[in-house]
């Protein structure tokens, strides 16, 4: 139970990367002798970190029990998220992008991302953008609390919360095409229910394990169908899919996913592993060809360079690896992702990550230890916020992308710094 997390983590980087390697997506110059030498050193530092996180000495205190003071931040934090999904529900419903249709997730993630753009290139998404920031901290102190306290809420605020998780797949999945706010509840979920793997007796611990795997593969069957429906609203089929990829990549119709699952589910499956889980080590392989450029600590986030960039018309974008890449390979550095590495490495270099990592892991395995041994909730913000990053390593650097999780990481950290410890209870 102690090392589980890195032992998932480890397993699911080297299922993604042997896909990539393998898998029905094939990749012009892919340095794929470079990229395995970068991951092995990756995955032993975030093990020495976690290791070193672990078996750290923790600060115990004495203090009063604080579960009231907990059960009143996770109401109104509740509540709040509650009214502002309410709010924002209402507001896409005037505007007439409201569309609860599960059948039409692939049309709808196409329409709204159009509608973000226009949007944003004419300076004209305030309110989305500001229902967005408002809603960032309380859900996901709801999120988290909420799975960790369920089983000693009273009977009206599970009802709360069970309304709350629909909200947010109506709204965000279902109506926006967004995969990500699910994502973020399996991955809550399944945090709370391994905790309570933790000193429970072998018959209910294999049934936890069961409806987590079950849970899992009904979450991948929604995402390769969501991946699926948004191809084939753009009339995109297995037969021609090479037709719409760029010349750096083609899929192999002849793979054994496609001859195994058929043209529709082959393609949604492979759509959604070569997409989110696997394609983003090749641009990782040709970002490691490239010199590296110091982009000043605000290169790693998507949010903080737009940020700056709106303040002092400098656009550090361009001076990242994933600009570079595109403008030397004609690989687009934002469209797909190409894991976290290239965003942070523009702060700190290829070299620096290792290192990085170690200082991250140690944190990852420190809050793990104060979480299932004291039940620290404040523990519990850190760990999940850094497991979404570890989930999204092969993708991008997730918790600094976007303007929600910029703000959930600073409020985490702080609140991790300053509380932690009193909640160390013996």
């Amino acid at each position: 139970m102690k090392y589980l997390p890195i032992k998932f983590h480890i397993t699911y980087i080297i299922f993604t990367l042997l896909f990539s390697f393998f898998g029905p997506r094939e990749y012009l110059n892919y340095e794929k002798t470079l990229v395995a030498f970068f991951i092995a050193i990756y995955l032993l530092s975030v093990s020495i970190g976690f290791y070193l996180g672990y078996n750290s000495k923790l600060h115990i205190t004495s203090h009063t029990d604080n579960k009231d003071l907990i059960f009143k931040i996770f109401k109104y934090s509740l509540l709040t998220s509650i009214t502002l999904i309410i709010i924002n529900m209402f507001y896409q419903s005037m505007q007439g992008r409201l569309n609860l249709n599960i059948f039409e997730m692939g049309k709808n993630y196409t329409n709204y991302y159009e509608y973000y753009y226009e949007k944003k290139e004419t300076a004209q998404f305030s309110i989305e953008l500001l229902l967005l920031i408002t809603t960032a901290i309380p859900k996901f102190i709801s999120l988290c609390l909420g799975f960790f306290l369920f089983e000693s809420l009273r009977r009206k605020y599970k009802y709360y919360f069970i309304l709350f998780i629909i909200l947010i797949i109506l709204s965000q999945t279902v109506s926006g095409g967004n995969q990500k706010s699910l994502g973020d509840i399996f991955i809550i979920g399944s945090i709370a229910a391994t905790i309570r793997l933790y000193k429970i007796n072998a018959r209910k611990r294999r049934k936890i394990i069961s409806a987590i795997a079950t849970a899992f593969i009904i979450l991948f069957l929604i995402f390769s169908y969501s991946q699926y429906s948004r191809l084939d609203a753009r009339d995109i089929s297995a037969s021609d899919i090479n037709n719409y990829m760029a010349a750096y990549s083609s899929f192999n119709v002849d793979h054994p996913i496609f001859s195994l699952l058929g043209d529709k589910m082959g393609l949604g499956v492979s759509a959604f592993i070569t997409g989110y889980l696997s394609g983003g080590y090749y641009g990782l392989s040709q970002c490691l060809t490239l010199p590296f450029e110091w982009t000043y600590g605000i290169g790693n986030s998507v949010a903080l360079s737009s940020f700056t960039e709106l303040l002092f018309s400098t656009n550090i974008y361009e001076q990242t690896y994933l600009y570079r890449m595109e403008e030397t390979f004609g690989i687009p550095g934002k469209r797909a992702w190409h894991t976290i590495f290239p965003w942070l490495a523009s702060d700190v270099s290829f070299f620096g990550i290792p290192p990085l990592f170690v200082m991250i892991s140690y944190f990852y395995g420190k809050s793990w230890k104060e979480v299932i041994i004291y039940k620290n909730p404040i523990s519990l913000l850190l760990f999940s916020l850094l497991s979404i990053l570890f989930i999204f390593v092969v993708a991008n650097n997730q918790i600094l992308h976007g303007y929600d999780y910029l703000l959930i990481t600073f409020f985490v950290i702080t609140i991790y710094i300053f509380k932690h410890k009193k909640f160390n209870i013996k």
